[in-house]
């Protein structure tokens, strides 16, 4: 019974582990990606749509971190955040 336990605070930990790289490297990376596309899709001048697109970013990290933890298994919030970073990666790649 106590080898149990212990596997389950292992996995516990690496669970816990995994969504915090989720959200600092991929979270990051998302961002990132979004805030590109932002940047040059958005319907004003260059530098308006830089400052604007860098301060939605801040808002959006901070989304996908806490969602980062609120999803039901550290997988799919892994496959979430890379899905938004590549879509948004594509479309900032085919808005350029």
């Amino acid at each position: 019974m106590a080898g149990q336990q212990g596997i389950g605070k292992w996995r516990d930990g690496l669970d816990v582990a995994l969504r915090v790289a989720i959200a600092m490297l991929g979270g990051y990376g998302a961002t990132a990606a979004c805030t590109m596309l932002l940047a040059r899709v958005w319907p004003a001048s260059r530098l308006d749509a830089s400052l604007w697109s860098t301060i939605l970013s801040f808002a959006l990290y901070a989304g996908l971190v806490v969602w980062t933890f609120a999803a039901p298994s550290a997988l799919r919030a892994g496959l979430v955040v890379a899905a938004i970073g590549l879509a948004a990666g594509l479309g900032a790649a085919l808005a350029a």
